[in-house]
């Protein structure tokens, strides 16, 4: 595994971009990633920060008559923890090829940078793909482990299949609130037809392509590559998916800073190679909370989340 390091931020006088250009990423970011765009965003002001979630129900009594006892109850809570963990990456632009270029590449690489940085948060988030082990569990792995999980039904049509999926969340006591779908989801809804040859979902051939809704809620479509194949969409109240942010995306440009390995070998160095080194960093978190709910207050067999699968693929 390698890591990269910049010598010298400090002493090298690294040149700061505007504040404007690493709000400009973030919000990027934000819209090319499904986590950020549906998640509960966390602002965080220590490296560890604990979210109240209720564990257990009170209840209440009939007192019997007038001079009744009245019964005691309790409410009780756990700590959802959140601890941050840096996403970051070190773009090199020689100054010749920046010059010469008919584009602007700094521009572009912002753009790119952005959606690597949505990319990242989504396959560690929804699928657990390079997920740091201080994170808590992927919205796939919770769900599966929950049972909470359909698998496709080619007889169907995809509404039917939907409506499957997001009666799983209902029925361990949430409210979906919102779907997070396979790329292209519009199109095969359009593409769908009856027994007579119709469309099925006619009411999207007249909408604007973007703010899908299915059954009255969001469906946001992944379009930045962080997408199982074998998932058809995630359906939940998205409220207990948490999204901390330690620190929000920072950029700097350094031109005399160095690239090394993990052994210390220089493999680069922007002075000497008439080049800037673009660095950037974010600091985010991540957890679900599972609060107790009346329709089942067993945690390990309750999840905010459910996934419509490919027949046969749930994988612990």
């Amino acid at each position: 595994m390698a890591f990269n390091d910049v010598i010298g931020r400090d002493e090298n006088g690294a040149i700061e971009l505007s504040e404007s250009v690493s709000k400009e990423i973030l919000k990027a970011a934000a819209s090319q990633s499904v986590v950020s765009q549906l998640a509960t965003r966390v602002p965080m002001s220590s490296l560890v920060t604990r979210q109240a979630q209720v564990s257990g129900l009170p209840e209440a009594y009939f007192v019997g008559s007038d001079t009744g006892l009245k019964q005691t109850t309790k409410v009780q809570w756990k700590g959802v923890e959140l601890q941050a963990e840096p996403i970051a990456c070190l773009v090199v632009i020689p100054d010749d090829f920046q010059a010469d270029s008919f584009e602007n590449i700094s521009a572009q690489a912002k753009t790119l940078i952005a959606e690597a940085i949505g990319r990242t948060i989504d396959n560690a988030c929804l699928f657990g793909v390079n997920k740091p082990a201080t994170w808590g569990p992927s919205l796939y792995a919770q769900a599966v482990a929950a049972g909470n999980h359909v698998d496709y039904d080619d007889t169907k049509d995809f509404g039917v299949n939907a409506a499957n999926v997001a009666l799983k969340v209902v029925e361990d006591g949430f409210k979906p609130t919102a779907y997070a779908t396979e790329p292209g989801l519009r199109w095969r809804m359009l593409g769908e037809r009856d027994a007579q040859g119709g469309p099925i979902f006619t009411q999207l051939a007249g909408e604007a392509y973007e703010g899908l809704a299915l059954h009255g809620i969001p469906a946001v479509e992944s379009d930045n590559g962080a997408w199982d194949a074998d998932v058809r969409l995630i359906a939940g109240e998205w409220k207990n998916a948490l999204l901390g942010v330690r620190q929000d995306v920072t950029v700097s440009m350094h031109k005399d800073g160095v690239i090394v390995d993990e052994t210390g070998k220089v493999l680069f160095s922007a002075m000497q190679s008439d080049s800037q080194i673009m660095r950037v960093v974010t600091r985010v978190a991540w957890n679900v909370a599972n609060p107790a709910t009346n329709r089942n207050t067993v945690e390990a067999a309750r999840s905010p989340f459910a996934l419509l699968l490919n027949e046969g693929t749930a994988a612990s």
